[in-house]
Formats: C-alpha cells, structure tokens, sequence
C-alpha cells in the first residue's frame, strides 16, 4: 500500500526551515530600513531647500527654512524659528517683513515637512537658512546637514549646503562622530 503526503516530521523540519529563513531576512531588514528612513529624509530636505531657494529668487523675496514648535504650528501661531532640528518640524516661509519670524497675518508658509522618527536625530549647521532674493544663504556659511537613524553613525547620511545656496546630497557620513 502506498501513501500520499507528507509525515509529521517532514512537516515539521520544512516549517523550521521556513523559521530560520523568515528570521534570517527580516533581521537584515532592520539595516536596509534604516538606510532607507535616512536616505528619504535627506533627499527631502534637499528638496525642501531647493524649492525654498527657487522661491526666494522668483519671489525676489527673503525665504527661510527653519524648525518651529509644532504645537504652535498646528495651533496656527507666529512662529520663532528654534535650533532643535531634532524634535521640531521644519518649514519654509516668505518672510516679508525680515524679521526671522513666521507671523501668520503676513507672511506666506510655504511647505511643512514631517518630524524625523523618535530615536533619530539631525544635525544642522545653523539655527535656520536664509536665503535671499539671489538664492545664496546670509548669515551663515552653510555646512553640512547629517541624518542618523537611531542616533547610530552606522548608517547616517549627509547633504551640504553651500554659502551660494546649492544643496548637494552626499550620501553615507564618514566621521562616526557626527552622530555623537
């Protein structure tokens, strides 16, 4: 007489190989979506500035991209550019009155980008970028913009900005330092 299917511990060695496998691909998951979270960040914040640096030279208007306090945001408050790029959301803004303060009944909000993830952290070169009406950063030299997920250098990326308001996305951070 012959049999058809499977016996118990043929199942059961194929479901703990199906385990291992499942286990062995979601934990190489973890580094691949790191890399992705900080890569997205950084290639949208380089979006954001170019799009605050074209405002600026169209509007022929001064042109601020800066964190703000995000409960004051969502309450529709004028806003005081913070220097937590960690915690706060950042935004551009046409300040008309150059004044460095988002003030709801004058000037013009241009974009608001998400917050970055809890245990991630950003480092910028200065309190805010300001760019004027020629599209090159005041008050500031420029510098470098540096993602880390998880506040790990391991996988952290960087995007530069220069003083002529171009923004260059570097890829991987090579001094394990900057996330410190």
């Amino acid at each position: 007489m012959q049999h058809r299917g499977f016996t118990l511990l043929e199942l059961l060695i194929t479901i703990a190989i199906l385990a291992i496998l499942a286990t062995l691909s979601f934990t190489g998951n973890t580094d691949l979506n790191e890399k992705t979270r900080a890569e997205s960040f950084v290639l949208e914040l380089k979006r954001h500035i170019t799009f605050a640096r074209a405002k600026a030279t169209t509007s022929d208007e001064i042109v601020i991209l800066c964190p703000v306090n995000a409960t004051e945001l969502a309450a529709k408050k004028n806003l005081t550019c913070t220097n937590d790029w960690k915690n706060d959301q950042i935004i551009s803004f046409i300040d008309k009155n150059n004044n460095a303060t988002y003030e709801v009944a004058g000037d013009d909000l241009l974009r608001v980008m998400e917050k970055i993830a809890v245990n991630d952290n950003l480092k910028a070169p200065d309190t805010r970028v300001r760019f004027d009406s020629s599209g090159r950063i005041v008050n500031s030299n420029g510098g470098k913009f540096i993602y880390c997920p998880l506040n790990k250098a391991e996988h952290a990326k960087v995007m530069t900005l220069t003083v002529g308001g171009t923004s260059r996305y570097n890829g991987d951070a090579e001094d394990a330092d900057n996330c410190l």
